[in-house]
């Protein structure tokens, strides 16, 4: 970017103006773009005070000790929801009574559609301009109730005396009041009257009328924290919990409006995803409804486990099913779901047909049922035989864990030999340089996919039956069984099929743990396998997460500082970035805790935290949002050749450790190939191809 051209022009300087205050104080159009009524503000004023006015009455009887807490609660709700649903319907009336009035066209569009006539302070497109009203009925009334318990909860939540007795400080407990009065009637505001514009958007269009209730939720969060430490006295993490929480309620609008807090959609997604995918041992998916059906599905299993009352029965069934969960049972081999977007204004959004879909055969159909036939034998007789074994199990299991040792380093160096780059750093000697001498280019080729099929069979079957051998002689499955073996068990044999190569890390590190580390420590003596395998999973992926973002903070600000055209505008920036290093790297930690993005505000080394998502992070199916262009006949033409190729360098493990969510960008010529792991499971992975 030059350094001539400002971040904002004076249109979007404007436009910010008018829309930040806005989407801060929850919807209140206090900036216009045209000369508007006082009226106008001044009811935007009242409608946004009216909470605390019912609030501060019922805050006052108490302090007068007229009336209890809970009856004060009560009050302040209740007036609220009276005053909801009497805007509610003077919206709706208003509506009603409004007649549709044909306006001359003018050239200026922007103009046409900000601009609205107002005629009186009670009119009715004054009051359609203050209060757009809800689509739904239902929704109307549900949102207005809603809004009195948040009101009566907030005016509990906010009570003088209970600030004082968590902080003891007057001065604490003033500002505290203010400005989590202020946080409180943003909340209203932006649920009964008019909905602010959210910067942490998920879904393009709101059908159902979800937006209106993110900030209600949250503020319901903080208030049931309050709620429980109220009736449970007497534990001093939840009171310290509820101190930093009442702090951090003040800055809520901030959030929202910087985005760091997600919709509820999007949170609930981003939720059963991470649950999915550390605590059960499953993958993310490609579709909303295959995550959705996944994770009951697999919670499901997690729970029947634990009332199966036989230790042979729960190992056959956590084997099983875990197997079977890690299949793609639409399509049994690779799934490439992929589309075009080269936009061009105009074309109608058509997905391209999927011709490289492949569904499964008869000989798949033999070769999956033999493999979980082996893998029942396998479980079944290691683990009844294990129990009336002479022998330790430990030592046994400890045999085995060695064993897994040699077999990951042995799958790291044909991983490595088949990049390009061994490290990434040094030139892989055996990959071929060009393709200009064909016959040598034939030979290494054949070279290299030999060892790729080596790899192959070590990674589907050997790996797998080995780790299952690791987890049968464990002793926390001899004895009763519980919720944490329930969840930790059902996990690690699942991940054994769905995430092999990261099965057989967490295997070979829990093993080597346990191996040099003494049995009275903590880890060997509280937590069964199961668990130290999950806890590793999770800093294993954190871990990962937080290389790769410190590695994408750094090249940003290289980047920055590197570019001539950019080095003047970016230099102070660049060096505060150093100094406060420190604080680059909590949010760098943070984002990385919630697995959220890292967002580089203008692409500058300005960092900011964006909102927990699922790694499908755009609504509707794949391909649902092509676009058909003239360069469209090229990438239908390159896509089943491209998806074949990918499908042998992932068998391969060209493409090293696949991940759901990595992306890969491909180039030939002025073609560009965005691709995108969405699934991974056992013989299959999910990509989009953009």
């Amino acid at each position: 970017m030059s350094p001539d051209v400002p971040l904002l022009n004076d249109y979007k300087q404007d436009f910010f103006l008018k829309r930040f205050p806005q989407t801060v104080l929850g919807g209140p159009r206090l900036r216009l773009g045209y000369c508007a009524p006082p009226y106008i503000y001044v009811n935007q004023i009242i409608l946004f005070l009216m909470p605390w006015v019912w609030g501060g009455i019922g805050t006052l009887l108490y302090q007068l000790s007229i009336l209890k807490d809970y009856y004060t609660a009560a009050l302040s709700g209740g007036l609220m929801l009276l005053t909801a649903i009497v805007i509610q319907f003077t919206s709706l009336y208003a509506r009603n009574k409004s007649v549709t009035v044909e306006r001359i066209l003018t050239t200026d569009i922007l103009a046409e559609e900000d601009e609205h006539e107002f005629t009186s302070c009670a009119g009715a497109e004054t009051i359609k301009f203050l209060i757009p009203g809800k689509k739904y009925i239902a929704n109307t009334v549900f949102h207005s109730v809603l809004a009195g318990l948040v009101c009566g909860l907030g005016t509990w939540y906010l009570l003088p005396n209970r600030i004082t007795l968590l902080y003891g400080s007057m001065g604490g407990t003033a500002l505290l009041f203010v400005f989590g009065w202020i946080t409180l009637c943003i909340g209203e505001y932006s649920l009964i009257v008019n909905t602010a514009t959210e910067t942490a958007t998920f879904q393009t269009q709101d059908a159902y009328e979800i937006t209106p209730l993110m900030r209600p939720l949250y503020i319901f969060f903080f208030v049931s924290v309050d709620l429980a430490h109220r009736f449970m006295v007497d534990i001093p993490a939840l009171e310290q919990t509820n101190q930093i929480l009442h702090i951090l309620f003040i800055f809520l609008p901030f959030l929202w409006a910087l985005g760091t807090l997600p919709p509820p959609d999007a949170l609930v997604l981003w939720a059963m995803e991470q649950i999915l995918e550390f605590g059960l041992g499953g993958s993310s998916m490609s579709t909303h409804l295959r995550l959705l059906i996944m994770f009951i599905i697999s919670a499901g299993t997690a729970i029947t486990s634990y009332f199966i009352p036989s230790t042979v029965g729960v190992v056959l069934f956590m084997t099983g099913l875990g197997f079977l969960l890690s299949l793609n049972l639409s399509n049994m081999d690779f799934v490439f779901k992929h589309s075009v977007t080269r936009h061009r204004a105009g074309a109608k959004s058509k997905a391209l047909p999927s011709g490289s879909e492949k569904h499964f055969t008869w000989k798949e159909y033999l070769f999956y049922i033999i493999i979980l036939v082996l893998a029942l034998l396998e479980t079944g007789l290691i683990h009844h035989f294990a129990g009336f074994s002479q022998i330790s199990k430990s030592n046994s299991q400890a045999i085995v864990g060695y064993g897994l040792m040699i077999l990951l380093i042995i799958l790291w160096i044909l991983r490595e030999i088949q990049s390009v780059y061994i490290l990434g750093i040094f030139r892989n000697p055996f990959y071929p340089k060009d393709v200009q001498t064909v016959s040598v280019f034939l030979e290494k080729q054949k070279m290299l996919m030999k060892i790729g099929i080596s790899r192959r069979i070590l990674l589907t079957l050997v790996s797998p039956f080995a780790m299952i051998a690791f987890l049968s002689l464990d002793s926390s499955l001899q004895g009763l069984h519980s919720v944490s073996i329930s969840i930790g068990f059902t996990r690690a044999f699942r991940m054994v099929w769905q995430h092999t190569e990261n099965a057989l890390l967490e295997t070979v590190i829990v093993s080597a743990l346990h191996i040099i580390s003494s049995t009275d420590l903590w880890w060997n003596r509280s937590l069964d396998t199961g668990i130290r395998l999950l806890l590793v999973g999770i800093m294993r992926d954190r871990l990962i997460q937080f290389i790769s973002k410190l590695q994408f903070a750094v090249t940003v600000l290289l980047a920055s500082w590197t570019e001539k055209k950019r080095r003047k505008t970016t230099t102070v920036l660049c060096i505060l970035n150093t100094i406060l290093s420190p604080f680059v790297l909590v949010f760098i930690v943070f984002s990385t805790l919630l697995s959220s993005p890292l967002l580089p505000l203008f692409t500058l080394p300005v960092f900011f935290v964006g909102f927990p998502r699922p790694i499908q992070s755009w609504p509707g199916t794949v391909g649902t949002a092509a676009c058909m262009c003239a360069d469209t006949v090229y990438y239908y033409q390159m896509v089943p050749r491209l998806t074949i190729a990918l499908q042998t360098a992932m068998a391969a493990g060209s493409l090293g450790l696949l991940l759901p969510g990595s992306h890969y960008l491909g180039r030939f010529q002025d073609r560009l190939i965005w691709i995108m792991i969405l699934e991974h499971g056992y013989t299959y992975c999910c990509i989009n191809i953009k």
